[in-house]
């Protein structure tokens, strides 16, 4: 089986593509620029693996037709940019640029892959990477967080009208915790404010630092013949639930 995952240059994507790759499947990792991409391909080669890398970026056209000629079995949308600020004073140009990425871009490339199985008469599966935050109001990343609430009814409808044309592709959504990856200290340095200190420390604190739980939990959904939409870990919505409870 042949999975592609966008956003891969680190964090969720590169782990989940590493602990796929050794399950058995061929996986193809692509990042959003080529000095990424460079990168990339030396910590590959270096891992002694034969993992496919390639240039993606999600938002240009020319890119994400590439996708076409790769048959891919399963499409793993990660590719993601968080942009934190209060949306009391964000700049409008930055919630574009967010949704441009997260939301449009995301929506594109899965409905070039959803065009390639239905002319080619194949069967697929394409898996949303969302975030607890899209169901979870978090200050100062409310711009994040609505991209991410997109992504939620994105898949849900897609869901829906996938089966409506008879087309055997199945939809899965994961709703990832609070992760230690780099990824929220760089949406929380958008916001000047000392407030956001001790945001930033909560997620410390109760963020984790190995991936590994969340690539198997995107492995289950991979795996899984049902039709079950969400997955999420127990634990990630508990500590989401205190988060709130302490930060409201």
């Amino acid at each position: 089986m042949k999975v592609l995952i966008t956003g891969a240059r680190n964090g969720i994507g590169f782990n989940v593509g590493l602990y796929l790759y050794r399950k058995g499947y061929d996986v193809i990792l692509t990042v959003h620029r080529n000095d990424e991409l460079d990168k990339l391909k030396d910590k590959i080669k270096k891992m002694n693996v034969n993992i496919l890398c390639l240039k993606l970026d999600i938002t240009s056209e020319i890119d994400r037709n590439k996708i076409r000629d790769l048959d891919i079995d399963i499409l793993i949308n990660n590719a993601s940019v968080g942009i934190g600020g209060s949306l009391i004073n964000i700049d409008t140009k930055l919630v574009k640029k967010n949704f441009n990425v997260n939301v449009i871009g995301t929506l594109r490339l899965s409905q070039i892959y959803l065009s390639d199985l239905y002319l080619k008469k194949r069967k697929g599966k394409i898996i949303f990477i969302s975030s607890l935050a899209g169901i979870r109001p978090i200050n100062y990343l409310g711009t994040y967080a609505l991209t991410k609430s997109s992504i939620i009814m994105l898949s849900k409808i897609l869901k829906r009208e996938v089966k409506l044309i008879n087309l055997d592709c199945k939809i899965k959504l994961i709703e990832p915790g609070i992760y230690n990856t780099g990824f929220n200290d760089y949406m929380f340095s958008y916001v000047n404010n000392n407030k956001v200190l001790k945001y930033k420390k909560i997620f410390k604190l109760f963020g984790k630092n190995n991936l590994n739980s969340i690539s198997k939990i995107i492995y289950k959904s991979l795996v899984s013949t049902s039709n079950k939409l969400i997955y999420r870990s127990k634990l990630d919505s508990f500590i989401v639930k205190i988060y709130n409870l302490l930060f409201s």
